[in-house]
């Protein structure tokens, strides 16, 4: 698919939202949206990567359809978007066949995919032995709405000060992109680390903020102002521990920058202070190879990196005759007695948990919060 540009002017003084990366979470978007009050005054913008990695992967598509209908609201493509949609499109079996075995391995780790709610839907059963002609002859002609929403997105939404974009651009002359294979703009992995400065704001999804943070894993908006580059992926549905984002910027400016995020983490009270203890190191996927010292029955030690560090040996695995670990990191939060905290994890050793989109150790007393 080809990239395509789509310019907008935002009238001054209104607010604008941005969201990415929703995969599948309709709930935690239209609550993100009800926190952040949204309504006809708004500006939405919505970064790509509607579907899948979560199970209202068709909820998310009709909300956003239904936005779009009666708002002010910019979609744009993400690159799970356009794969799963070009593969149920495709007159190549292969390519259908591609995505049934995806699907099966999404069941597998996310409980579901957009495949499965289709023919969930449609009354047939997702599994390696359907009918996949048919069930995609079905599928076109019952979701020709849906699948057109997704593959009629712009991949890049220009503004008189912004860039919005999934994965992220080379350049801003956008002109000469215009045309050219979308997918490496969608698939723009590890963006932030290593593109140039920009003299407008590039906005972008994608690659999960968290996996840019060396010792202390954060999911909040990282904005460089140096550079002019924001990303915003807080990781919702592709880490157990992620949150959506919503980017706030009242009358449109990036300086006034504020945020929301949504999770499914259930919430506690902290009862007595903690202070702040440093991190040995941020263990993450891509760069999560480890080796045992000592295996502990909750707990176990491991050199990471020339570091050693305590681990929760549940997060320990072995993927391709090699040990690694889930992302995690032993950095201490610091916690004031009523402060709310998000339980990600608790064992004997205290409870990993998330406070304010930073995540670290917490070792106190807590109870549950109210509902």
């Amino acid at each position: 698919m080809q990239t395509t540009v789509q310019r907008a002017s935002f009238p001054p003084g209104r607010r604008v939202l941005v969201t990415s990366d929703i995969h599948g979470h309709a709930d935690l978007f239209r609550r993100v949206l009800r926190d952040a009050g949204f309504g006809r005054d708004d500006i939405l913008v919505i970064i790509g990567d509607f579907i899948e990695k979560g199970c209202q992967s068709l909820e998310t598509v009709r909300e956003a359809m239904r936005l779009c209908a009666h708002y002010t609201v910019y979609p744009l493509m993400g690159n799970v978007d356009i794969f799963r949609v070009s593969r149920i499109l495709s007159d190549d079996p292969a390519d259908w066949q591609s995505y049934l075995a995806w699907a099966l391995h999404a069941e597998k780790w996310w409980g579901g995919s957009m495949l499965h709610e289709m023919c969930g839907e449609l009354g047939i059963a997702g599994s390696p032995e359907m009918d996949l002609p048919a069930a995609i002859r079905a599928i076109r002609r019952r979701y020709d709405k849906e699948l057109a929403f997704l593959n009629g997105l712009p991949t890049i939404l220009e503004t008189e000060d912004m860039i919005f974009v999934h994965g992220g651009i080379p350049h801003e002359r956008l002109d000469e992109l215009t045309g050219q294979d979308c997918y490496p703009l969608l698939k723009y992995d590890d963006f932030i680390k290593n593109c140039p400065a920009f003299k407008k704001w590039v906005v972008v999804g994608h690659w999960p903020v968290v996996l840019n943070c060396e010792k202390i894993p954060c999911a909040n908006p990282m904005i460089d102002e140096k550079r002019h580059v924001v990303g915003i992926d807080g990781g919702c549905g592709v880490k157990e521990n992620g949150q959506l984002n919503l980017l706030i910027l009242p009358e449109g400016r990036m300086e006034n920058a504020t945020f929301l995020a949504a999770d499914d983490l259930p919430a506690v009270t902290a009862l007595a202070d903690q202070q702040e203890a440093p991190a040995t190191a941020h263990i993450h996927w891509g760069d999560h190879d480890v080796a045992v010292l000592e295996r502990g029955e909750t707990m176990s030690r491991v050199l990471y990196h020339d570091l050693e560090m305590n681990v929760p040996t549940q997060y320990l695995f072995e993927d391709h005759g090699k040990t690694c670990c889930t992302d995690v990191t032993d950095y201490t939060l610091p916690v004031r007695a009523g402060d709310t905290l998000k339980r990600i994890l608790t064992l004997p050793e205290g409870m990993f948990a998330k406070k304010d989109g930073v995540f670290g150790w917490y070792r106190g007393p807590w109870r549950e919060k109210d509902k």
